[in-house]
């Protein structure tokens, strides 16, 4: 089936319980699939779930927590999701199961996007059904918001020393050269039958704050959780939020300039073989 790779670490483990009690709540089939917790030295077990955590270290970058992860996923096809994407609703698991076959199916499918938002990108129609092809050179090519994909193809565009905005960020650039085959449930599908994978568009902490918007329904979900612990993002603080995730991929000069040196030699590579 697929390999679930939750990704996290230490400082967000307080959004564990939430998210795998929501999981078996809406998803119990997941019962059934090989989860890896990935984290930075803590244990976790939860009732009912068959989980594998990994501990890295306090020392390992996201991108290289996330690449390991993928070489021990027993799965080719692999479901990688930040710890705060709570599921808010019951999957379809015979349409969720219906979207996995057509990535062992087809080999021109390298991902799936499961989640639709008010992040645009360009797409197309596809010969298949339920899929729109996402163009090969348009902004926002690149997500790591829930979506199904083949492990060798995520790996080949995560870097061990690039933290999450980095990788999104600099990913898209990587996805323009590469031409790897992405998808996305297209829309028509989705005002039919809903989203596969249904969750808040960017998770439920933001900038390690809960989101107010998210509140009501973590609440009515019974989670007992304590938001004085990390707080209760500010509405009037949101756009400069975001303005400092944008920041974080400068975070480290070092790693900043060898990830956008990459870009430059693959895109150099690419004019003299085909890249794969």
């Amino acid at each position: 089936m697929i390999s679930l790779i939750v990704c996290s670490y230490d400082g967000y483990s307080d959004c564990w319980d939430p998210f795998f009690t929501l999981l078996k709540k809406y998803f119990p089939e997941a019962e059934n699939f090989d989860i890896i917790l990935s984290t930075t030295t803590k244990p976790y077990q939860f009732d009912g779930l068959n989980i594998r955590t990994i501990a890295h270290g306090v020392n390992a970058p996201w991108g290289q927590r996330l690449k390991n992860s993928i070489k021990e996923a027993k799965y080719d096809v692999i479901l990688p999701i930040s710890e705060d994407y709570f599921l808010r609703s019951k999957v379809n698991f015979e349409k969720f199961q219906y979207f996995v076959s057509l990535m062992y199916k087809h080999k021109e499918i390298d991902h799936i996007r499961l989640l639709r938002y008010r992040v645009y990108w360009i797409e197309k129609a596809s010969n298949i059904d339920g899929l729109a092809k996402i163009a090969p050179l348009c902004k926002h090519r690149f997500l790591l918001i829930p979506g199904l994909w083949k492990k060798q193809i995520l790996d080949k565009y995560l870097k061990n020393y690039e933290n999450v905005f980095m990788s999104e960020k600099i990913s898209g650039y990587r996805s323009w050269i590469r031409k790897d085959g992405f998808y996305s449930i297209d829309l028509t599908y989705v005002e039919k039958h809903g989203h596969i994978y249904d969750t808040w568009n960017s998770g439920y902490v933001f900038k390690g704050k809960w989101v107010p918007w998210g509140i009501k329904f973590l609440n009515q979900e019974n989670l007992k959780i304590d938001y004085s612990k990390r707080g209760i993002l500010d509405e009037k603080e949101m756009e400069k939020t975001r303005w400092v995730s944008k920041l974080a991929i400068l975070k480290s000069p070092v790693s900043s300039f060898k990830s956008f040196s990459s870009v430059f030699m693959l895109f150099f590579k690419s004019l003299f073989v085909k890249i794969r």
